[in-house]
């Protein structure tokens, strides 16, 4: 069933350095649910075995877009993004009115410093980690677009599978093909954008230099992922083993 859901996938099918691959059909990632159907939340439910819904957004984005109401997967909102104490990362919000060079270049600045924020300190990261250990049904987690705080979590999950570097940008980046019919639209939408196109697209597309600024600012901090998963998310060598068990074939 195709899911009117943004940016949706399932994260699997990636192999690690020792030759195990990710299972299929437990890992699901995307944008936010306040359109789906009664339909596809039953299919999300009974067919694909979610039983948790991980929400990355701060209160006022929820509260605009609510998701939908799921009768057995429960659902916990933590925001992954904490700038200076001040929570938000609504960037369709944000781009409302008059979209100026000067407040464009304004936000990228500010989308590149969530970028060095989000891998520290993340109490939804932290959660994220937690439910996958509990293995008692599927995951879905999102954002608003699926691709920032998303797209940074699934690169957390991967490294913790041990993945390489590479995979994980890979699997960033290809949030661009899934977002194309919304980027589409949003210029349908507003046709005004067209004139700072190149700065708009810098917004609504994944840009790599972002997942590399990750990776560089953990390496900075930390000597391996080994000490990362343990420092900031609480995730030992012991769980990271369990990690592997549960979702490497």
């Amino acid at each position: 069933m195709k899911l009117n859901i943004n940016n949706f996938r399932e994260l699997s099918g990636y192999t690690n350095k020792d030759g195990k691959t990710m299972k299929s059909g437990k890992i699901f990632r995307g944008a936010a649910l306040d359109q789906i159907t009664d339909e596809e939340a039953t299919y999300m439910e009974d067919t694909l075995g979610i039983r948790y819904i991980l929400d990355y957004r701060d209160e006022g984005e929820a509260h605009l877009t609510p998701d939908y109401h799921f009768s057995k997967a429960s659902y916990e909102r933590i925001s992954a993004l904490h700038i200076d104490d001040q929570e938000g990362f609504d960037f369709g919000n944000m781009m409302s009115g008059k979209m100026t060079v000067a407040k464009l270049k304004g936000m990228l600045e500010y989308l590149q410093l969530g970028y060095k924020y989000m891998p520290f300190n993340n109490d939804a990261y932290k959660r994220l980690f937690e439910i996958l250990l509990e293995d008692n049904g599927h995951i879905y987690f999102h954002c608003s677009a699926g691709k920032d705080r998303t797209g940074v979590s699934a690169f957390l999950i991967m490294m913790a599978l041990g993945m390489s570097e590479e995979d994980g940008v890979k699997e960033y980046m290809k949030s661009n093909d899934y977002l194309k019919s919304y980027v589409v639209n949003f210029y349908k939408e507003h046709p005004s954008a067209h004139l700072v196109k190149k700065y708009v697209d810098k917004l609504l597309f994944v840009q790599e230099e972002n997942i590399r600024l990750v990776i560089k600012t953990m390496h900075d901090k930390y000597p391996s992922y080994e000490e990362y998963f343990e420092k900031e998310l609480n995730v030992d060598q012991t769980k990271l083993l369990r990690l592997k068990e549960i979702y490497l074939d």
